[in-house]
């Protein structure tokens, strides 16, 4: 039941609803524009990044060597690689991560116009029965708050069956609790609608949403690749002018290299 039934407070609930709707399925979109994004340059990026890494592994072996040679001490190649490996772990952790987002990408099935129609209209309906920004009981029972996630999730990947079994068991699930029990939350509206305005707002003006643009004009299309493969090429060329660096100073520094023989 709502606790304040006057028109004015409906029309407001209404809004609410609404925009509640609106956000998710933006933010369903952004996503799916990530996935995009990355299955169309995931490749050059994750190429530019393996060269970031080489960059910096190098940088840091730079930099030990200069600290050892400055103290007059031989370089113990072996400990030296532990430990910059050691250093390394974050980058290379970010590195497996973009791989197989790549990977993920390119496995993704593309969402047809009817699939993506259909799925909203079920989310819709499930929208004004569970959703926990309307019906605090939803954030207060587990069951209930599996199951929107599982309403969430099927949503996001536009799985219409899932979506159309979830449905099922939602108002099957909701008839054993009693629907007629719960109060919508009702209070603050206009300062609700005002927080989720912002959040659609900051959807549509940051990344990854902002890639639909990009993504649907294939001279801008053209345009980042080239981008992304000028920054490839200046990391190829920084990468050979550290490995110089590196190899004048071992030459010129008259250094002791140890190598642990076992």
């Amino acid at each position: 039941m709502i606790t304040n039934n006057t028109s004015t407070n409906q029309n407001l609930l209404d809004e609410y609803s609404s925009l509640l709707l609106r956000r998710d399925h933006l933010f369903r979109d952004a996503g799916a524009y990530q996935v995009m994004y990355t299955a169309e340059f995931g490749e050059l990026i994750v190429a530019n990044l393996e060269l970031k890494v080489a960059c910096i592994k190098e940088k840091k072996t730079i930099s030990y060597c200069r600290r050892r040679m400055n103290r007059g001490l031989a370089i113990d190649v072996e400990r030296m690689q532990g430990e910059i490996e050691e250093e390394m772990t974050l980058y290379r952790e970010q590195l497996d991560e973009m791989l197989g987002d790549v990977e993920r990408a390119k496995a993704a099935k593309t969402i047809g116009q009817f699939e993506s129609s259909r799925s909203k209209r079920i989310y819709r309906k499930l929208v004004k029965l569970l959703h926990p920004d309307i019906f605090p009981t939803v954030n207060e029972d587990e069951e209930l708050r599996d199951l929107w996630q599982r309403i969430v999730e099927a949503y996001y990947r536009c799985d219409v069956e899932t979506l159309e079994d979830l449905e099922i068991v939602a108002r099957a699930t909701l008839k054993r609790y009693g629907t007629d029990d719960w109060e919508v939350e009702a209070d603050n509206l206009e300062e609700r609608i005002e927080r989720v305005e912002r959040q659609i707002n900051d959807i549509l003006t940051t990344e990854p949403y902002t890639y639909c643009e990009l993504l649907h004009d294939e001279a801008k299309k053209k345009a980042h690749r080239e981008e992304l493969q000028a920054e490839h090429d200046e990391y190829e060329a920084y990468l050979t002018e550290l490995k110089k660096t590196l190899e004048a100073m071992l030459n010129e520094g008259g250094i002791r290299l140890l190598w642990n023989m076992s």
